[in-house]
């Protein structure tokens, strides 16, 4: 059965990590975010880093949150969270990125992949930022988690010029930066709007909505 309270360690703590990076977050800072005596931190993790590598796990592994999790959390294994990021790398590049078929015909329309791109990063953000923000703590993970991140704006742009060229996106020059303007525009909404404007709360589903809107109000050419 879930915790409440290692919920909301994950969502606060997930956000203190990724804005302030490791080294500059308490764990008395963590427990005030999330409504927690800090002796009660204590008796929940083993230490910081636990805390660290719970969000991590909690943010690549569906149902963790829901399960029952054996208490004081201990540091997680890195050989598991290296096998949640391989998933989630085999996810993007053979899912959701997944938009022709094996004769070249396009099997999915900008729109999807869009909507598909935006409920993946809703899912996994606290996980990857925090790979990145504190890629000198966690350094096997960001092995991984760097040329993932390459490849992905490699395979966007690819897909960005399949669109271009079957006429169902406007002409693009330097599709390279529209690629990470979109995915901006959808990491934002995804998380990082309710991160860094705590005090207006935007449900996941109409943060989809809006973003997705503004993305295929500038890009398609029907619409």
């Amino acid at each position: 059965m879930a915790d409440a309270r290692l919920r909301s360690i994950y969502f606060h703590a997930g956000k203190l990590f990724n804005t302030k990076q490791y080294a500059n977050t308490k764990v008395s800072e963590i427990a005030t975010a999330a409504g927690i005596a800090t002796g009660t931190i204590y008796n929940l993790f083993t230490s910081k880093k636990a805390i660290l590598t719970f969000v991590i796990r909690a943010a690549l592994e569906k149902d963790y949150l829901d399960s029952d999790i054996a208490l004081p959390v201990e540091e997680a294994d890195l050989n598991h969270l290296i096998e949640l990021q391989v998933k989630l790398h085999d996810r993007i590049f053979n899912d959701i990125f997944r938009i022709t078929d094996e004769n070249g015909l396009i099997i999915k329309r900008f729109k999807q992949m869009i909507s598909d791109i935006f409920d993946m990063s809703a899912d996994i953000l606290l996980a990857t930022g925090n790979i990145e923000t504190n890629a000198s703590i966690l350094r096997e993970l960001a092995k991984v988690f760097f040329p993932a991140k390459e490849k992905f704006f490699q395979v966007f742009e690819q897909n960005l010029t399949i669109y271009m060229e079957d006429g169902e996106i406007r002409k693009l020059d330097y599709p390279r930066v529209h690629v990470q303007c979109i995915n901006d525009i959808l990491t934002w909404w995804a998380m990082n709007a309710n991160i860094l404007m705590p005090e207006i709360s935007v449900p996941r589903d109409a943060a989809r909505e809006i973003s997705v809107d503004l993305v295929a109000r500038s890009y398609l050419i029907d619409y």
